[in-house]
């Protein structure tokens, strides 16, 4: 019996030494560089993490300035790590630490991350015995008023033609917007062509084609400005379409059947009046005429009248010279025969005869 208390005194002795040793170690324990305090303890054979500070600012055209610092538990400085920037998961940039543990970095926003609240971190994922680390936060980031100018050339165009479209993209302030792209739809149905680069002075150019089904009338080119820094703005051009007229076939001419010609008549000359008569034969005054009238040279057979007035007036010239020469002849034959009283009678006859010629007779005489 005395040997079973013994043994459950020893026992006894040796649990009583291990609770005073697990006492003792808890109590005055020895601090090493990566050591903990019992708020950050980290798990028997786990790396302490690294204490990763971040804080950042953002401005109106998207710019991201951030900093920070990565040190241990301890407070000692973690130098060259590599500290990795994201928004809103997507991996942006990287920075390095100093001999401090200080950090900086500057980049630009996307244009695919568009205006509102959008989460910012900051990873550094371990080295040289400190564990990962990371710090976050949030930003709001405001659409900027852009201006967006184009023009479209020609004007007027046909189906399939290449228009010229140019134009601007600025900020309200006038400040050219630069590293972006603008859009250009096509048709009332915004149809999108292509996208065209916007310059380091905030211009872009573009040649389209006017669809070849396009219809006669307006038709719309639209630039449009969508970018996440800047508010989205567009500028709306009118081009008139005009289909080509299509060259008409020519229609062959019928060749004309020949007809037998029928002679045109000759117009009757019309009489000028002659001005010399003092009046014509109706007895009216006749019409002056301005024009000189030809006169025709007449026959003298013509200036008689024909041969008939002609005829008579020869007859009464012969007749009158018959005369002239019978009547001396007859005259002196009674001369001769006065004194013969039988031819009494003959002599009255040949008196009366020979009297158509005793005047000239007599006028001889005188």
């Amino acid at each position: 019996m005395a040997a079973k208390y013994r043994r459950a005194l020893a026992l006894m002795s040796v649990l009583v030494v291990s609770a005073a040793s697990m006492l003792t170690a808890s109590l005055c324990s020895v601090q090493t560089p990566w050591s903990a305090s019992t708020a950050y303890a980290a798990p028997p054979g786990a790396t302490p993490p690294g204490s990763l500070s971040m804080n950042a600012t953002v401005d109106g055209a998207g710019t991201i300035q951030a900093r920070g610092t990565l040190k241990t538990q301890t407070g000692q400085a973690v130098s060259g790590a590599r500290i990795n920037l994201a928004v809103d998961g997507t991996h942006l940039a990287v920075a390095t630490t100093n001999n401090t543990g200080a950090w900086t970095s500057t980049f630009r926003l996307p244009a695919s991350i568009h205006g509102g609240s959008h989460d910012l971190s900051a990873t550094f994922d371990g080295a040289a015995g400190v564990g990962a680390a990371s710090s976050r936060g949030s930003f709001s980031l405001a659409p900027q008023t852009t201006v967006v100018t184009a023009t479209a050339k020609p004007a007027t165009a046909t189906p399939g033609t290449l228009l010229n479209v140019t134009g601007t993209v600025s900020l309200s302030n006038r400040q050219a917007v630069t590293d972006s792209e603008v859009t250009i739809l096509l048709g009332n149905d915004g149809h999108a062509a292509l996208t065209a680069p916007i310059d380091s002075r905030g211009n872009y150019q573009a040649a389209v084609q006017v669809p070849s089904d396009a219809p006669d009338g307006p038709f719309t080119v639209t630039v449009q400005l969508v970018d996440s820094r800047y508010a989205t703005s567009q500028k709306t051009v009118t081009v008139q379409v005009k289909s080509a007229t299509p060259t008409p076939t020519p229609t062959p001419t019928p060749t004309p059947t020949p007809t037998s010609a029928t002679p045109t008549p000759s117009s009757t000359p019309t009489p000028t009046p002659d001005t010399t008569d003092d009046e014509s034969r109706d007895g009216r005054i006749p019409q002056t005429s301005t024009t000189p009238v030809p006169v025709p040279q007449r026959s003298l057979l013509e200036s008689f009248g024909g041969s008939t007035p002609l005829l008579i007036f020869v007859v009464v010239v012969g007749v009158l010279v018959l005369g002239v020469l019978i009547g001396p002849m007859t005259h002196h034959h009674d001369k001769r025969n006065a004194g013969h009283p039988g031819d009494d009678h003959h002599a009255d006859g040949d008196d009366n005869a020979g009297s158509l010629f005793d005047d000239w007779d007599h006028s001889d005489q005188s």
